[in-house]
């Protein structure tokens, strides 16, 4: 319920069905800054509130058709932006007449001959008990979003959920046309962390370079509000890229931890013609002082997992190499080989070993060796194709998994990396060549029972390599 639109609403319904009535009530409003309208019936009448939304209605008793009593209940009973203010003007004035009309559902009564002063008096009473109202009814309705947002704190730990229930709760309150929540960063880097039109977005990245009105926020650590957004002073040196932003007006609260800004919540609307109000803008504050928690927690979720990821990796990762290790490549192997048996699907083996790099390790030294494993590897995997798995198997040896793929196919590829590995020349060694040996073995294959068999298969064809003067691709017998 906005406040600002009651507390400005100067529409008057007029239900009478007395023409001179209706004319001089009509010239007494509209002298005092009045709009009118009138509906010579009840039926009309409660059409026309339907419809115009007027903050008072002057309600006449007696009328052919519905009676002011019964227009008075149907009203109550309709469901309005906001409750009018109904008045009773009547030649009836018993202490009878007058209890049945407020018990109806009237807020006053006023006699005929109606008296100027005393008519604009009752409305502005009227007017200013509606304002009152809503203000109680817009105050209600922020302590439930305060006690929602303060539940959802208390309910989960992912802060990600937390902030799109305060950007969608703010939003509704407020009628935003966007509510987001930004989480500053180092170098002008910022990152939208929830916004309430759009769920998918998620640490979007933006450049705050592009956000003067956050900058300043950020510097002055204190709310602002900017009513035209393209018109704004702030704004003249982007004005050039916010020119979709005609008639839009935005609040900017910061979100201050320990002195320090952490976001911003982030607010765009519909041009307001008198401005933010202050209840408003206290509201959002209120907001953010209490987002603060769920901030400093995205930001430190962000950072857990992370690292959380970062070590999953290094779990995975042979540290030399970057390749997968010797633990994941059983583990993959082991998926592949069921995934193979169970759709009847191809599946090949490449073992691989460096020749005789124990004697490059005793000429140039462990430091050279561990620089020629790690150009090995960086050459290996350019060779690979995405879907392969590529692991160091243990020392000088490494493995390629290659799904739906025939002995055929994998026999070439071995073949392409050795030749690609026999012709590279490596950092640190004078003169010298690296070859490798290929050991290839496939499923379907005679023997192949489980991925251990496979992989036997393969070290096998590995070992005939060597012993056929190495630098060659051997297949599993």
């Amino acid at each position: 319920m906005d406040i600002g639109n009651i507390s400005r609403n100067n529409k008057i319904l007029i239900i009478e069905d007395d023409l001179t009535t209706k004319a001089v009530l009509e010239d007494m409003l509209r002298s005092n800054g009045y709009q009118t309208r009138h509906a010579a019936g009840g039926v009309d009448g409660l059409k026309a509130a339907g419809q115009w939304f007027p903050a008072v209605i002057l309600l006449d008793l007696i009328m052919p058709g519905m009676n002011g009593i019964e227009v008075c209940k149907e009203l109550r009973a309709m469901k309005l932006p906001y409750r009018p203010s109904v008045i009773i003007v009547s030649v009836k004035s018993g202490g009878v007449t007058i209890a049945e009309a407020l018990s109806s559902g009237a807020d006053d009564f006023i006699t005929k001959p109606v008296n100027q002063d005393e008519l604009i008096a009752r409305i502005k009473a009227q007017r200013s008990i509606n304002a009152f109202y809503a203000e109680m009814e817009n105050d209600k309705k922020n302590l439930e979003t305060m006690l929602a947002i303060t539940n959802a704190m208390q309910s989960t730990l992912d802060p990600a959920e937390v902030l799109d229930i305060i950007v969608h709760k703010v939003a509704e309150v407020t009628t935003a046309l966007r509510c987001s929540i930004v989480l500053i960063g180092k170098n002008d880097e910022g990152y939208v962390l929830a916004s309430h039109d759009d769920p998918s977005i998620r640490e979007l990245k933006i450049n705050l370079a592009r956000y003067p009105e956050i900058k300043h926020v950020v510097a002055s650590k204190t709310p602002l509000a900017i009513d035209d957004m393209v018109n704004s002073p702030l704004m003249k040196d982007v004005k050039g890229l916010i020119s979709d932003l005609k008639h839009l007006s935005v609040l900017i609260v910061p979100i201050v931890f320990n002195d320090e800004v952490l976001g911003t919540l982030f607010l765009r609307t519909r041009m307001k013609e008198h401005g933010f109000t202050q209840k408003e803008i206290d509201f959002c504050r209120i907001v953010a002082n209490s987002s603060f928690n769920a901030l400093k927690n995205a930001r430190l979720f962000q950072k857990v997992t992370e690292e959380r990821e970062s070590l999953r990796e290094l779990a995975v990762r042979d540290y030399l190499t970057s390749l997968y290790n010797h633990n994941f490549f059983y583990a993959r192997l082991e998926e592949e080989f069921e995934r193979a048996v169970r759709y009847e699907t191809p599946l090949s083996l490449i073992m691989m070993d460096l020749d005789n790099f124990k004697r490059i390790n005793d000429t140039y030294g462990h430091r050279v060796g561990d620089q020629v494993l790690k150009e090995v590897s960086a050459k290996i995997k350019m060779g690979v194709r995405r879907t392969d798995v590529l692991a160091r198997y243990g020392g000088e040896e490494f493995s390629v998994i290659l799904p739906h793929t025939m002995l055929k196919g994998a026999v070439e590829e071995a073949e392409r990396l050795r030749e690609m590995i026999a012709s590279h020349s490596y950092a640190g060694l004078v003169h010298e060549k690296m070859t490798m040996s290929f050991g290839v073995a496939s499923y379907p294959q005679k023997g192949a029972m489980n991925s251990g068999d496979i992989v036997n298969h393969a070290d096998d064809a590995l070992y005939k390599a060597k012993w056929n003067g190495k630098n060659c691709v051997m297949v599993a017998d």
